[in-house]
């Protein structure tokens, strides 16, 4: 019995180092024959002893149990190699924020069950450059990260990078390695997230793992069409456009509401009227622009400044680049539909794709921030800043009205500040007869890809294997709720309960008192959380706002003021909502939707220079200069590929992807 157990034992070897000599040998583009032999070598788990021995199986891994737990706190620790990353994010042109949790109890608890860490002190994002430049730069060289996480109007830029094999292909690993990805991002149901995975199909390999679902409600909706979200903030109008300091408006407005008041409102009502929302009397463009000339001439007679720097009406540039003020602050004032921006976009009354920056309400609106900046209503010092000072002016009030963002509440409470920002909603109707807002297919906002150079291939499925337990729902229930291990919450006939009224204040109705941070816990509801993780460095997430598992969908809700901000909105009137305006379509009018094809990934990539050309044109000194300055933003746009040509490409694309679709 003993000569055939050890001749047993000996052939098993023999196979095994055979079997590893082969993977030695095999291209590392190649996806490993057997991944499941890759992985739980990686989670150092013993080989299963031959059935005659009738020896203890090994201890299960943490990936094969993940159907089977209802935390991550039951879940073993790994005892196999340790791994930290080092992490591109690749989306926008970075954040000057580099906050960090004092009480993490994510990041550690990630390490713990995956052997995996981002390293914060090497990690990068774009660093106020694009994605383009950054790429160009890392190639020059030859410092490429282990992983990026790259946004869904970056992913083309990629292509040359696939192309050249720097990345994994990881076509061949998803069955085995990513079955949560699959099971909660299933790319029958969301195609989108197919092309952002493939690169825009560029040649039907998956070079990226997407993550972060968008549209959360309709999101959830189509995994679970018995789905119903508590709350309806879902308006034409987009998020909100135009806050304001509560204080210096209800000094021009005494009967404004403060978002104190708003909040008491609606935990005394639990509702809000047509006339409540609309409590400030702007109906135009013109009312607009008369009251940031009636906050400018507040703040010269009062001489008001905080910490000693002087307040502003606003900014022109937002520090990175120029979205909101011509994404947010124009659409608003042109009463343009949300899903429309200053790319592309489609005009139902012409029955064409547009350029919007070659329109004339473009220019025109342009030339109104050029002089804006020039009676110094829009801080002419902004120009020239970065996010870093951006957001320093930001978080110490000295904007006055801010577009599209908002001061980090919390930084203001901590700051001793007893103002807060509101909203201001324009009651005029959008133009929907112009401009087409398309309830779009569900995208996801980015996907990591992973690089060969940095990453061994013999550690490529733990690196996998981490993602996907991010997109698990165990994984999303630990960076929400935190583990349980934590004690952050009680459970009460199955239900989750936060022990901390601050924590459940932030995590479910969203009050931004910086408790989120404290615990790295993932709220994207929030203004100040990141695309991703809380704090830095940032961790990957499955779905932008969460699932119907995370604390602000799944608690047992009570009317709160915390979620008065929430309504306060048109959105939740009848006939003002998103769903209720929008257009169904196949496929979207924003430029995005239209990358792979070659003019126009050639236009995105020269999107720098369109940027600061645009910014130029705002810092122009005079009438004639600005006319000089804005033809050559516009020869800039037309030489990178902005040509009639282009556009009538995009413009029989998008009719033959929406056919049927549109009216």
């Amino acid at each position: 019995m003993k000569r055939t157990l050890a001749i047993l034992l000996a052939l098993a070897m023999l196979l095994s180092l055979a079997s590893a000599c082969g993977a030695k040998e095999s291209p590392a583009t190649a996806p490993p024959a057997a991944p499941a032999a890759t992985a739980k070598t990686e989670a150092s788990q013993a080989p299963a002893a031959p059935a005659a021995t009738e020896e203890p199986a090994a201890p299960a891994a943490y990936y094969d149990l993940l159907d089977s737990v209802e935390d991550s706190s039951d879940l073993p620790d790994w005892t196999g190699k340790q791994l930290k990353l080092k992490a591109w994010y690749a989306h926008g042109s970075g954040e000057a924020s580099r906050s960090t949790a004092s009480k993490d109890v994510v990041a550690p608890e990630i390490k713990r069950i995956t052997g995996v860490e981002i390293d914060a002190d090497t990690s990068f994002d774009n660093g106020g450059q694009s994605v383009a430049i950054k790429l160009g730069m890392l190639n020059a060289g030859k410092d490429w990260p282990d992983i990026a996480f790259v946004s869904d109007s970056g992913m083309s830029d990629f292509k040359d990078l696939f192309e050249a094999g720097i990345a994994y292909d990881l076509t061949g690993y998803l069955d085995e390695l990513a079955p949560n990805l699959q099971k909660r991002i299933p790319f029958d149901m969301f195609p989108e997230a197919l092309n952002m995975a493939t690169c825009y199909n560029l040649d039907g390999k998956i070079y990226s793992l997407p993550m972060q679902l968008g549209n959360p409600e309709r999101s959830i909706q189509k995994l679970n069409p018995d789905f119903v979200a508590p709350n309806a903030q879902n308006g034409a109008d987009g998020a909100p456009i135009i806050m304001i300091r509560d204080d210096i408006l209800k000094a021009l407005y005494p009967n404004a509401k403060s978002a104190d008041e708003i909040e008491a409102l609606y935990e005394q009502k639990g509702r809000f009227s047509r006339e409540e929302i609309y409590d400030v009397p702007i109906k135009t463009k013109e009312d607009i622009i008369k009251l940031f000339y009636d906050v400018k001439a507040l703040i010269d007679e009062k001489s008001l400044t905080e910490n000693g720097k002087p307040v502003l009406v606003t900014y022109a540039f937002g520090g990175q680049d120029n979205w909101y003020t011509f994404g947010g602050l124009l659409p608003a004032l042109n009463r343009i539909t949300t899903q429309v921006n200053y790319f592309t976009y489609f005009d139902p009354a012409a029955n064409s794709m547009k350029f919007m920056f070659q329109e004339d309400y473009f220019k025109d609106t342009t030339k109104l921030f050029n002089q804006l900046v020039r009676d110094d209503i829009m801080d002419k010092n902004s120009l020239l800043e970065n996010n870093a000072s951006h957001v320093e002016k930001l978080n110490n009030g000295q904007y006055a009205i801010t577009y599209v963002e908002s001061a980090d509440e919390s930084v203001l409470r901590d700051g001793g500040k007893t103002y807060r920002y509101r909203p201001i909603w324009i009651d005029s109707p959008l133009q929907t007869d112009k401009f087409l807002m398309p309830l779009s297919p569900i995208k996801t906002g980015y996907a990591a890809v992973i690089f060969k150079d940095k990453v061994k291939e013999e550690d490529l499925p733990q690196v996998i294997r981490y993602l996907d337990f991010l997109i698990s729902e165990v994984g999303e229930k630990m960076y929400t709720w935190g583990p349980k291990s934590a004690g952050l919450f009680d459970e009460v006939d199955g239900k989750r309960i936060f022990k901390d009224k601050a924590l459940e204040s932030n995590m479910v109705y969203g009050e931004e008192n910086g408790k989120s941070l404290e615990y790295n816990l993932t709220n994207n509801w929030l203004g100040s959380s990141s695309a991703m993780g809380n704090g830095w460095p940032y961790y990957p997430t499955y779905m932008w706002g969460g699932s119907d598992l995370v604390p602000f969908f799944s608690y047992e809700r009570e009317t709160t003021a915390a979620d008065g901000k929430n309504f306060f909105d048109p959105g939740n009137l009848p006939g003002l909502s998103y769903n209720e305006l929008g257009t169904p379509v196949a496929k979207d009018h924003q430029i995005w939707s239209f990358f792979g094809m070659e003019n126009v990934d050639k236009f995105w990539n020269g999107r720098d220079a369109f940027e600061k050309a645009l910014t130029k044109t705002m810092a122009a000194s005079s009438d004639e200069q600005f006319e000089q300055l804005f033809a050559q933003f516009l020869d800039i746009a037309t030489s990178n590929g902005a040509t009639p040509e282009v556009l009538k490409e995009i413009d029989a694309e998008f009719k033959k992807a929406n056919e049927g679709f549109l009216k």
